[in-house]
């Protein structure tokens, strides 16, 4: 054998256990659970419906009983903000030191067909800058506000790390976040029955603390409110005399499309407003959102919102 011939058998004897060898180390794909979270924020149907803008700032015109303009909103920017809070892969001890994973701060019982599990609270911010066109006789003005809306995603970890999401779920939900908005809102369906639309509604409490020691309550998505498809809804918005006095906007989709309308003040003493629409007749969504602006009075335009989820 000639010296070229055994310097190529050497090269091809090298590649070939190079080979065998890096065949025994399979690569193994790096699981982050926060990135599969936002994943299924941006994927799944419930999330989309749940977590959407689509329709929450249109250009409808409406009355305001401040001023005899006819205003219209316009949606100028939106922005985005998603962040995720897992619960703690380590705990502390008393000097500040970490140790060992706890199972009993990792997990959760929820007992039963689900036994011990991870949550997950997210919060998903978007805000909004919105010009407001106000249409008198002879001219029209415009102003631009800021509208900052606060949801969140409460999640099980309910699956192996195979699964979908690697077994996350969206288990739970919140429409307002920690604070209390200045009013107390009721949702009454004229095929009876009637459900809150404020703090109130999110009675459901995670079983763990977030890294950030962030506590917020929520609503089972399967415990949402039912309207079925055609339903009256009147929406009832009460304030304590000492709140500061606000105008409500509700925007929301009834059986002619999307709309924005101002609550009817029908009760100065006690601070009442109200307003009802008919929901879709047809409807492919499983989720609907009904948005609650509120305006101050002495500082228009400036304005607050949340938003009231329920199901068909």
């Amino acid at each position: 054998m000639s010296r070229a011939a055994g310097f190529l058998l050497t090269i091809v004897l090298a590649s070939a256990i190079a080979g065998v060898v890096g065949c025994g180390e399979k690569e193994v794909p790096y699981i982050i659970d926060s990135d599969e979270i936002r994943r299924y924020i941006n994927e799944a149907s419930e999330a989309q419906e749940l977590f959407t803008t689509g329709g929450l700032i249109n250009p409808d015109s409406y009355t305001l009983p401040f001023d005899s303009a006819v205003f219209r909103d316009s949606l100028i920017t939106r922005t985005r903000q998603v962040e995720v809070n897992l619960v703690p892969l380590k705990v502390l001890n008393v000097n500040g030191d970490s140790v060992a994973n706890d199972p009993d701060r990792i997990y959760a019982d929820y007992g039963g067909y689900i036994g011990r599990v991870r949550e997950s609270l997210v919060r998903i911010e978007d805000r909004f800058t919105i010009q407001i066109s106000r249409t008198y006789s002879d001219t029209t003005r415009y102003d631009t506000t800021v509208l900052t809306l606060r949801r969140y995603a409460f999640f099980l970890k309910m699956g192996r790390d195979t699964r979908d999401y690697v077994g996350w779920i969206l288990w739970g939900y919140n429409g307002i976040g920690m604070v209390a908005p200045p009013l107390g809102v009721t949702l009454k369906k004229s095929t009876g029955g009637e459900f809150r639309g404020d703090l109130g509604l999110y009675t459901d409490q995670p079983k763990t603390v977030t890294d950030d020691g962030v506590f917020v309550s929520y609503r089972r998505l399967a415990e949402l409110d039912t309207v079925t498809l055609g339903t009256r809804l009147l929406i009832t918005a009460s304030r304590s005399w000492s709140v500061r006095p606000t105008f409500q906007l509700v925007s929301g989709a009834d059986a002619d499309g999307l709309f924005t309308r101002a609550m009817h003040r029908y009760d100065e003493v006690y601070y009442i407003d109200s307003l009802s629409y008919q929901t879709p007749v047809t409807d492919s969504r499983r989720y609907r959102l009904t948005l609650i602006q509120t305006l101050s009075d002495s500082t228009y335009p400036a304005r607050g919102g949340f938003v009231v989820p329920f199901r068909r």
